[in-house]
This record gives C-alpha cells, structure tokens and sequence, in this order.
C-alpha cells in the first residue's frame, strides 16, 4: 500500500482514518497510463500512475474542507499538510508548478495567514486555476469531504440523542453505499450496521443504542472504541 500522510488525515468518526484515506482513493480515479506495448508493463505503470494520483488527490483533500473563516487550528493543521507534501518530493513534482508554488507559500506562511493561503489553494484548484486534471479531482474528493462531514454531524447527533435510531441509520446507509469504505470496518460492526439499515422503525433505537455501547465497549476493537469515546465527548460539548 502507498505510504500515507498522517497529518492529512481528517477525524469522522467511527473509522476515520481509514473511511477517508479510502475515499480519497477511490475518487481519485486512474493515472495517467504510459505508452508502453506490453501488456505487463501497461498495467503496472498504470497501477503506479493510479497510486501517485491517489497520493495527489490525498494531498488536495488537506484544503478542501476549508473555508475562509475556518479557525486558526484548522489552518496550522493546512500548513502542516502542505509541508509533508513539500517533504515528499516525488509526490510534489507531480503537482502542476502553480500548485507546487502556492503549496510552498503556505507552508512558509505565518500563522495569521494560514487559512487564507489554503483558502486560495482550495478555491484555485476548484476553479481550474491548478489546470482541469486538478479541478476534477478536487472536486469529486469536496464531495467525499461534505459528505463525511454531514456523516460527522449525524455520528454526533446520534451519540447525543435518546433516540439515536435514525440518525445512525443514515451513517449505516451512506458506508454501506461506499463498499471500499465499507470494507475497512471490522467485520461485526459491518454486520450490526446491516442491520440496523435494514431494521424495521420500531426497532431502530434498540439497535443503534447496542451499536454504540458495542463501540464503547470495545466490542469493534481498539480503534474504534477510542473513536467512538472521543465522540461521546464532543457530543456533550455544546460546540465545534
């Protein structure tokens, strides 16, 4: 598997990291192939486009859920990000040289201006400024951004609510709809949120509520109980 960028990485709740590093290789699409008359070698320099346009897409995802009021830490967060693409240098020459540019600025940048300039990346390259390969990857990876952060929100509701059955519903409904991300969840937390998908209204509650008690229990392992703890936490707190 490719190396991956641990600061890039954006918390979602239950799995994570693993949900999002999935996602942004699956919209990531297909690299570009190089000219080559061998059936081997055509699949595997494709494969290896495939994986440096993951890596790319990976990077872009650090600034796309930013916007230009985000707050300081999300910015330290963005210039963090953009040095560790700096500091892999293959996966940085394969950045159109406006990106390579703006990329480095950030990076240097002081604190004060740091949303600002992932502000710029993020809307240079949604715009095309970065050139159409770019803009069409940034922008099937915002629609995997928006759409797990709305499965953040909804994670949290549930774990703030009484009534936890719907809102975990559509969790279980939008990962079982994404089966690469899907698959990285442990195998009986997989088979609870089928489920809880496929449980009829009077019974939802119950089976959301044993979900997260399985989650905090450690039931689904490790990693997901420290992830589910973290959101009962941020669920009691009245913001972020």
């Amino acid at each position: 598997m490719n190396p991956s960028i641990p600061s890039m990485k954006t918390r979602i709740g239950v799995g994570a990291s693993a949900l999002l590093a999935a996602g942004a290789m699956a919209v990531a699409g297909v690299g570009a192939a190089s000219a080559s008359p061998s059936p081997t070698a055509t699949a595997s320099a494709a494969a290896t486009g495939q994986a440096k346009t993951a890596k790319v897409a990976g990077g872009l995802q650090a600034f796309l859920g930013i916007n230009a009021d985000s707050p300081q830490a999300v910015g330290d967060r963005a210039a963090k990000a953009a040095e560790a693409l700096v500091n892999h240098p293959q996966l940085f020459a394969k950045l159109p040289a406006a990106l390579q540019a703006d990329v480095t600025t950030l990076k240097d940048a002081p604190a004060a201006d740091r949303v600002k300039d992932a502000y710029k990346i993020k809307t240079t390259a949604l715009s095309g400024g970065y050139g159409p390969e770019v803009q069409k990857r940034a922008e099937a990876l915002e629609k995997t951004v928006t759409g797990f952060a709305g499965l953040r929100q909804e994670l949290r509701t549930a774990f703030s609510s009484g009534n936890p059955g719907a809102g975990l519903q559509k969790v279980a409904d939008q990962l079982i709809a994404h089966p690469k991300l899907f698959a990285k969840l442990p195998a009986n937390l997989q088979a609870d949120l089928t489920t809880l998908k496929n449980a009829a209204p009077a019974d939802l509650d119950a089976q959301a509520n044993k979900i997260k008690d399985t989650a905090l229990n450690g039931g689904y392992g490790a990693k997901v109980q420290k992830m589910a703890e973290a959101l009962q936490k941020k669920a009691a707190t009245p913001s972020t």
